[in-house]
């Protein structure tokens, strides 16, 4: 959506297809820009008719290039061969948990049809040239960016009390937050024993916010009731003012098993919240150890607790690192700098702009 908001409107037009759903509410941006939105949705499992409603809506659209996202690489691939699009570009936003056989075949068969595939992290760009031998001069790596201006450090939100009443994180406490689905590749059972563990350790209360919304919500909420912290779990389900809800954490927290590169962390790291983060996918670039956060190994929660406990216990260390993460987003991982390389990918394809 960002991209899309950025994009130089007297060279590309552009138009979002949505194949499952979307929310009205978080489209909005978009909508007030001029940018149409649309659906075409399976009217049942096997709905063979859907393949061609999409190739026709994208041929009678006279699409110049394709650029689809994580999640659908072998459906795009197929509305390419049938709409006759020239040029099909394919971001990879991160990489799945399990990856079936069928899934390396139709990847395979995608990267055929591709004609540039975007990994967004060195570490998907690794994998994919792996599953994908036969497609690696496609890969070129661009890093996911974010808006500096809207995400930025406030401290002054932390005691508003608007910002309390609307949200309820009282700045009594020390606050670690995550955003992001609520699914099993998030890993946050392994964020909940860690906030068990600094329960037995002296300090400043620590509390947890998740933001977002997912299947394991409510066997995360059995887990916290299960080690008796659930009065130190906030869960604020689907938030669309996240940019008002980062400034509020003081540490922000990935216990991920796989990540790309995470937007939610570059967006924290821009409002000058240190990170504390699983050693997964790019999560290692955006977070130098000791730096503007510190990394673990997945499912290391005593680590993980560790590194909260030290943010919380030494004021000067906190500080140096939420200068030093705003520093690290300001230096080439802001959003211009994205949709900069993504124009050119568009300049540099097949078709010609009159």
């Amino acid at each position: 959506m960002e991209l899309c908001l950025r994009l130089d409107r007297a060279l590309f037009d552009v138009e979002i297809l949505c194949l499952n759903g979307y929310d009205p509410q978080f489209i909005q941006r978009v909508v007030d820009a001029d940018i149409p939105v649309h659906l075409i949705k399976k009217r049942y499992r096997f709905d063979f008719g859907f393949f061609f409603r999409v190739a026709r809506f994208i041929k009678d659209k006279r699409i110049d290039v394709l650029h689809a996202h994580s999640g659908c690489y072998f459906y795009a691939a197929l509305f390419t061969l049938l709409a006759g699009v020239k040029t099909f570009i394919y971001t990879a936003h991160g990489l799945p948990v399990l990856v079936r056989l069928q899934d390396r075949i139709e990847d395979n068969l995608a990267s055929i049809v591709a004609d540039t595939i975007v990994p967004v992290s060195e570490e998907i760009k690794e994998t994919l040239s792996r599953w994908m031998p036969f497609s690696r001069r496609k890969l070129r790596v661009i890093i996911n960016g974010v808006d500096t201006k809207r995400f930025r450090p406030q401290p002054e939100l932390r005691h508003h009390p608007e910002m309390i009443a609307k949200y309820g994180l009282d700045p009594e406490f020390f606050w670690i937050g995550s955003v992001g689905r609520l699914e099993s590749e998030k890993n946050y059972s392994m964020l909940i024993r860690s906030i068990a563990c600094t329960g037995h350790r002296p300090g400043r209360k620590i509390k947890l916010v998740l933001v977002g919304d997912g299947s394991q919500m409510q066997p995360l909420k059995e887990l916290a009731a299960t080690l008796g912290i659930e009065q130190q779990v906030v869960f604020l389900g689907k938030q669309l003012s996240v940019d008002e809800i980062l400034p509020l954490f003081d540490v922000f927290v990935l216990s991920s098993l796989t990540e790309g590169t995470s937007i939610s962390l570059l967006e924290a790291q821009a409002c000058g919240v240190p990170a504390v983060v699983t050693d997964v996918g790019g999560n290692g670039f955006i977070v130098r150890h000791g730096e503007n956060g510190f990394l673990c190994a997945v499912n290391d929660v005593e680590a993980m607790a560790s590194a909260l406990c030290r943010l919380r216990d030494e004021p000067d260390t906190w500080r140096a690192m939420a200068i030093a993460a705003k520093q690290r987003v300001e230096n080439g991982l802001d959003l211009d700098s994205m949709v900069g390389q993504y124009q050119k990918l568009y300049g540099s394809s097949s078709f010609r702009v009159d």
